[in-house]
């Protein structure tokens, strides 16, 4: 039964209420939270997160709660054992509550890579009440990339959990991008192309996050038959979980965000079927034909923007934010003005959804100064992409007065070294928020590339829309261990103060340059030197290999209580790759060293090495499913209607991790590679050993071997190699101890 509380409260019933922001209606005022809730659906919520346990999710009382002065969303928590109180200004302060009851108040714990959820039976309320507050409107969560690096397959029941966590971790504005190219198959065919050219124009969904961009197609000259064209049968499951996400959002007071119409265009062949249009050819983007642009200033372009809407309208509803850019990294305006583009792509979003909010992503030389003076800024969010290491907003003055929030990537191409910047979300953020030139700042954005790793920077930055004061990370760390392990074992948290301190030191001053963390060396193309696996990634060591590996020694030293725990099993198989992968860094060193010293036994002898580390690693993968290929290869075939689509599908997995695609291998190998059980022992060890083993045959002619035929070999791979096992296999715990042992007794 729901109990209002004593205090101030909504004169509105808890139960069957949607909110003020409905599907297919917009708010008048978009900057004031849901304030009803469906009590329903934030009950079965924690009820999920709590691992489906009714009886302690019947021990909440939820109430609505009006937010204090200065502030936009507000949570409370108080009661009694047994009867916990939540009290919130919105569906999402209230879930946020939740996490931070069960953080705080019941010691539990949630992520993407395990839960600890050891609690009583009567669950603990506070001993006093706590009240937390935020003024930031607008915490955004995802890059358009996740949804190839890391969502492309998923299932309803990923996207549920997924949901969940994203509303107990305080995110009200979220980018819902699953299924929304039916719109294209629909919209263009209105426009004089055939259902076959629209669906072999759209590309399959690993890489269709870049095809929204403007910087790929689905055509691909010889890639064709397992590149497209996308089917009718998977445009419309793909579209009907895009809908069943939308509504989820809307039922825990998430605003999705859709994607807005820019102006791209099937190529040549919408020019040559729209003969009067002024359409501008693009040049290519990593190799990648772009698709063209419909000059906004040309009668049809609003002909083609109001079918798009309305066709969107049809399949999702509508919403109150739409997110796109304009020349994302890179593309050609011809003799249009980016400033009279912008106006027309709002006019555009206004016309069919009345005081909609566009997000535009501060990257690279976006968005120029000329669009933002031209449009309404009062209806634009800017997110700052790379606030924390390559901040725009402070060389922009304040992005010329638009409202804006301060953004975060972290991660790039899903790359799985273990690596994060806790120190700018924990202290330059809450600095940021305070300081006098930061003009309209109206929240945060989650945009990291690749998503399910690393995860206490996860927990760092969802907490942080209830901090607007600097955190001190070596008291949080160790909360932290507690949460995550159940205890304060001091040799959990002496390994975590080695990690804090290594691999999640990073900050945007006086570090090395490149992204994300220091790669794995078993995915780079071999070569005697091995500075990067893929083009962007830093070349140097984030921080010295040998301060790192104390982690592992005080990891496997824990109390036997703690070893079959999931969060504590997936925190050893990353440390554990962690120290092999640096130690196969530096043992490409001594490689070259010995090679340049003609000295091939060495030369043989460490090549040995470096595979046998190779195989270590994916030993250790293995024993935990989320450091599998398998199940990544299992989501993307699930998908399939039929066993051509089936390799279509299949290919599109593997390729994105790998090559990217053929066309864009010379530039975009590697650049989402991954740490993953059949990845390090198959692929990437068997270029390992072809190259070894030629490369000590050239010792004495000092020459090291050069292949040419990588990326064909790679194609190869991804359209033919054997599905990869997808139930673990060995003890974690055992086999980790095992290789530490093993590296402790090297002598040389």
């Amino acid at each position: 039964m729901t109990r209002f509380h004593r205090r101030g409260f909504l004169q509105t019933a808890l139960a069957g209420a949607l909110g003020a922001v409905t599907p297919g209606l917009t708010s008048a005022d978009s900057s004031r939270p849901p304030r009803t809730f469906d009590a329903t659906a934030l009950r079965a919520a924690i009820t999920r997160l709590l691992g489906g346990n009714t009886g302690w999710a019947q021990q909440f009382d939820l109430r609505p709660l009006e937010p204090p002065n200065g502030a936009y969303d507000v949570f409370d928590i108080a009661g009694e054992r047994g009867a916990v109180e939540l009290g919130a200004s919105s569906p999402v302060a209230l879930m946020s509550g939740f996490g931070w009851w069960l953080k705080y108040v019941a010691g539990g714990h949630l992520s993407t890579n395990g839960d600890r959820l050891d609690l009583p039976r009567l669950l603990p309320a506070p001993s006093q009440p706590i009240t937390r507050t935020t003024s930031l409107t607008d915490r955004y969560a995802y890059n358009f990339t996740v949804f190839g690096y890391t969502m492309p397959f998923w299932s309803w029941q990923d996207w549920e959990r997924e949901l969940d966590l994203l509303a107990a971790s305080g995110y009200n504005r979220v980018l819902s991008m699953v299924g929304q190219e039916i719109i294209w198959y629909e919209l263009f065919q209105g426009f004089g192309l055939n259902e076959y050219e629209v669906r072999q124009w759209i590309a399959q969904p690993a890489h269709q996050p870049w095809q929204w961009y403007g910087e790929i197609t689905g055509y691909d000259d010889g890639e064709s038959a397992y590149s497209g064209p996308v089917s009718v049968e998977l445009l419309h499951k793909r579209a009907e979980l895009g809908r069943r996400i939308n509504e989820r959002m809307w039922q825990l007071g998430i605003t999705p965000v859709f994607p807005a119409f820019i102006g791209h265009v099937p190529d040549r062949v919408f020019a040559q079927r729209n003969p009067f249009a002024k359409v501008i050819p693009q040049e290519d983007s990593a190799g990648h034909p772009r698709p063209w642009w419909l000059a906004a200033t040309d009668p049809l372009w609003p002909r083609l923007a109001e079918q798009f809407y309305r066709l969107q309208a049809t399949h999702f509803g509508t919403t109150t934010h739409y997110s796109n850019d304009l020349m994302h990294e890179g593309g050609v305006l011809g003799d249009v003005k980016i400033g009279d583009a912008g106006r027309e792509v709002q006019n555009a979003l206004t016309k069919a959804v009345p005081n909609a909010t566009w997000l535009l992503q501060a990257w690279q030389d976006n968005p120029r100064k000329e669009l933002i003076e031209s449009i309404d800024k009062n209806r634009v969010i800017v997110l700052d992409l790379d606030s924390d290491d390559g901040p725009l907003w402070n060389k922009t003055n304040t992005f010329w007065g638009a409202p804006w929030a301060w953004g975060t990537i972290q991660n790039f191409g899903g790359r799985l070294g273990m690596f994060g910047n806790l120190v700018e979300p924990g202290r330059t953020l809450p600095a940021v928020r305070n300081a006098p030139d930061r003009e309209r700042l109206t929240g945060t954005a989650m945009v990291l590339e690749g998503t399910y790793h690393n995860p206490v920077v996860a927990d760092l930055l969802a907490e942080m829309t209830w901090h607007d004061q600097p955190v001190e990370l070596d008291g949080w760390i160790a909360d932290y261990v507690r949460r995550r392990y159940g205890t304060a074992d001091q040799n959990a948290l002496t390994a975590w103060r080695v990690l804090l301190n290594t691999a999640y030191s990073y900050s945007s001053t006086g570090h090395t340059s490149g992204d994300g963390p220091y790669e794995t060396p078993f995915a780079a193309e071999p070569a005697l030197t091995v500075t990067s696996a893929s083009s962007f990634a830093p070349k140097i060591w984030r921080y010295p290999p040998e301060q790192f590996e104390p982690a592992l020694t005080a990891l496997l030293r824990v109390h036997p209580m703690l070893r079959q725990l999931s969060t504590y099993r997936y925190d050893l198989v990353d440390v554990t790759r962690q120290v092999l992968a640096n130690r196969a860094r530096k043992l490409l060193d001594r490689v070259r060293s010995a090679y340049q010293a003609k000295n091939r036994l060495d030369v043989e002898r460490l090549g040995e090495r470096f595979l046998h580390y190779a195989d270590l690693t994916d030993r250790i993968l293995g024993t935990h499913e989320q450091w599998m290929l398998g199940p990544w290869e299992q989501r993307a075939t699930a998908w399939a209607s039929t066993p051509f689509e089936e390799e279509i599908l299949l290919w599109n997995a593997r390729s994105i991790l790998t090559i990217w695609t053929i066309k864009g291998c010379g530039v975009l190998h590697e650049y989402a590679n991954r740490d993953w059980h059949g990845l390090v022992g198959q692929y990437y060890r068997a270029r390992w050993q072809r190259w070894f083993t030629e490369l000590a045959k050239t010792v004495d002619l000092g020459i090291p071997p050069v292949f040419n035929d990588w990326c064909s070999r790679a194609d190869n791979w991804a359209r033919r190699a054997a599905a990869h096992p997808t139930r673990p296999l060995g003890d974690t715990y055992t086999i980790a101890s095992g290789i530490a042992t093993e590296l402790a007794g090297e002598t040389d």
